[in-house]
């Protein structure tokens, strides 16, 4: 069974060894690190501040997934995911769809969010697919320089919660 506990420094070497090139590298972080590859002290510099909260999914001891959910904004309605992965050789096992769910529960109970959205390059088609597949929709299109090229993101979302309000009638 996979559960989500806070990130640790012990568990950035092996976060980060799952990148195995410069590609697979910049799919997961874009531009956020300067290079390839990145050292675990870099990784713990990327989470400071308060708004910021970088889970590690595991089954048993062993890590299967990362993932940083942080409010983007003042607005504490408002969750962003970033730096999602998977362990490369446990891809294709249903741990991606586990851990975000797990992430979107967190989110909505710990955190109060009612929306989450997330940036994922157009040609990463199984994060696109499997986003898609926990309920995030494809809301806009932008695009980036990284490492000397034009690289195309989707922006998405899921709405995870609906506030309601009823007028009375007398």
């Amino acid at each position: 069974m996979m559960t989500l506990r806070p990130f640790n420094i012990n568990d950035a070497e092996t976060i980060l060894g799952w990148c195995k090139d410069k590609h697979a590298f910049r799919f997961w972080s874009a531009d956020r690190y300067k290079d390839f590859p990145a050292k675990p002290e870099e990784m713990l510099e990327q989470y400071k501040g308060d708004n910021m909260y970088p889970l590690t999914a595991v089954v048993g001891n062993a890590i299967i997934g990362h993932i940083l959910l942080r409010y983007p904004m003042v607005d504490r309605t408002h969750i962003r995911f970033g730096f999602v992965i998977v362990d490369d050789s446990k891809r294709g096992k249903g741990y991606g769809k586990q851990m975000l769910r797990l992430a979107i529960d967190y989110a909505k109970q710990e955190l109060g969010a009612q929306k989450i959205t997330l940036g994922v390059f157009c040609n990463n088609l199984s994060a696109v697919e499997c986003y898609k597949s926990v309920g995030f929709r494809i809301t806009g299109e932008d695009s980036y320089p990284i490492d000397g090229e034009e690289w195309k993101e989707y922006e998405m979302e899921i709405i995870v919660s609906l506030t309601f309000f009823s007028v009375g009638c007398n």
